[in-house]
């Protein structure tokens, strides 16, 4: 045990603290305990009943709420040095912990991120403008840069993203190399799979007639996503490395997954918000905001999703978080081809989770602690620093008034762009407070701390399996 935290356990045994939350719902890994918990130096020293915890500092009353571990969202678009008029990591981090995420994985959006120099230039950005927690993905990945992956892993880079399809589609001997490479470091590679060969002769018949918002959909169809990810797996499974799923949307895409776990293929994936509250018929009404790939589905795949989550199959939820200024979608007011593709959601994951799934009995809480908290923390090498509560631990959590009602509005949103998908749903269930290493840094809608709070987490290696 480190100095320093002998030191901090030594202080938490003389009976004081720097923080006590008290009277919570703690989601605990063994279930939910009523009590709360004790911060010394940013770490969990202590969990117990009420009458059990020290004197500290700073004593806050959770109201009889749940205290669960911080989020992870670990698929986000947040700064992206040619795209800062889309995010940024000051404004990306404050929607973040605004939606009870205390730890993101930055993903690379046009910018390459596949050198140390770029991975350094990150982390001091991010020190200096985040008040989250972050770490990232390196990629996108190429026949000239996968031959740097031990390296990106030794700095704290263990995550590699490719595509299937354009506009940074690679080839199959690129994808073999690199589930070769994570094979043997303990990382893991991230595919965007949908079938560049289907799209394009889908594309191919699109004419004027095909320029509503839901064409957007219909020119991408479920089999492009089953092949891609059926032809990835049989690659994983030759080469033993650990492939992820990004954004699997189609009952088609699970069914591959769930054959490949049959094979002891280690395979993961992760699903997004906007997949679990709309659907395909839903792209008119909303128009071009709604356009993001892979795109919205139907009824029956939004339903397959839910059940996927629930029995395990999809191992986390992830935003994909990449919205932009509003008047890049209204580009395709008249023709959807002319819209970015990209939504907001790193602020509505849990607000999702808990309307939708919680309080309408298609979740459980273990489930939500796995899916939001544990299961990234393991996938990215950062438990059980991170993820959990447990002594030890970081002191990254937040604090959730499953009744709280809210009607979503734009202006309730910390991201950039200021505009959301969800503009004018009502939901049950949010984030009231967040804490990163013993701080609060969200209070009943208000972001309380500047930036530079945040810290580059660097991934460990080795077992990544969520347990699930």
């Amino acid at each position: 045990m480190s100095s320093t935290l002998t030191s901090t356990f030594r202080r938490q045994a003389r009976g004081s603290a720097d923080l006590v939350v008290k009277n919570a719902k703690l989601l605990l890994e063994s279930g939910i305990a009523h009590g709360g918990i004790g911060v010394v130096n940013g770490k969990i020293v202590i969990i117990a009943r009420d009458e059990h915890l020290p004197e500290a500092g700073t004593v806050i009353d959770a109201e009889g709420n749940i205290l669960m571990p911080g989020l992870i969202d670990a698929h986000a678009h947040i700064h992206d040095p040619n795209r800062l008029e889309h995010e940024t990591f000051t404004t990306g981090s404050k929607a973040a912990v605004a939606g009870g995420v205390t730890t993101f994985v930055d993903m690379p959006l046009t910018n390459q991120v596949d050198t140390i120099k770029a991975v350094e230039e990150k982390i001091s950005q991010g020190e200096e403008m985040s008040v989250a927690d972050f770490t990232f993905y390196a990629g996108m990945m190429n026949s000239e840069n996968h031959v740097a992956i031990p390296l990106l892993a030794e700095r704290g880079v263990a995550a590699f993203k490719a595509f299937t399809c354009k506009p940074f589609q690679t080839n199959n001997g690129v994808i073999v190399k690199c589930l070769s490479e994570v094979s043997e470091i303990g990382g893991h590679l991230t595919i965007h799979a949908e079938d560049q060969g289907v799209l394009d002769e889908f594309a191919s018949e699109m004419d004027d007639n095909w320029d509503a918002p839901i064409s957007h959909s219909l020119a991408r169809p479920n089999i492009a996503e089953q092949l891609a990810i059926h032809q990835c797996i049989n690659i994983a499974e030759k080469t033993g490395g650990h492939l992820h799923i990004a954004h699997v949307t189609t009952r088609e895409g699970i069914q591959e997954v769930e054959r490949g776990r049959l094979h002891g293929v280690m395979v993961t994936t992760e699903v997004c918000p906007h997949h679990l509250v709309f659907y395909r018929d839903d792209m008119n009404r909303l128009g071009p905001k709604s356009k993001m790939n892979p795109p919205l589905r139907t009824k029956e795949d939004r339903a397959a999703l839910w059940s996927a989550l629930l029995r395990g199959a999809i191992d986390i939820v992830v935003s994909d978080h990449a919205p932009c200024p509003i008047e890049m979608k209204e580009a395709g007011s008249e023709d959807i081809r002319e819209a970015w593709s990209g939504v907001d959601g790193i602020q509505m994951i849990l607000r999702v989770l808990m309307s939708e799934g919680i309080n309408k009995a298609r979740l459980s809480y273990s489930r939500l602690l796995r899916i939001c908290s544990r299961n990234p923390a393991r996938l990215f090498g950062l438990y059980p620093k991170k993820g959990v509560l447990r002594i030890g631990a970081d002191a990254d959590f937040v604090v959730i008034d499953q009744n709280k009602e809210e009607r979503i509005t734009a202006d309730m949103m910390e991201s950039k762009c200021g505009w959301t998908l969800y503009e004018g749903l009502t939901m049950k269930g949010a984030p009231v407070m967040t804490f990163i290493r013993g701080v609060q840094v969200f209070d009943k809608g208000i972001v309380t701390v500047r930036p530079g709070l945040g810290r580059f987490q660097a991934m460990g290696t080795g077992d990544r399996q969520t347990g699930d």
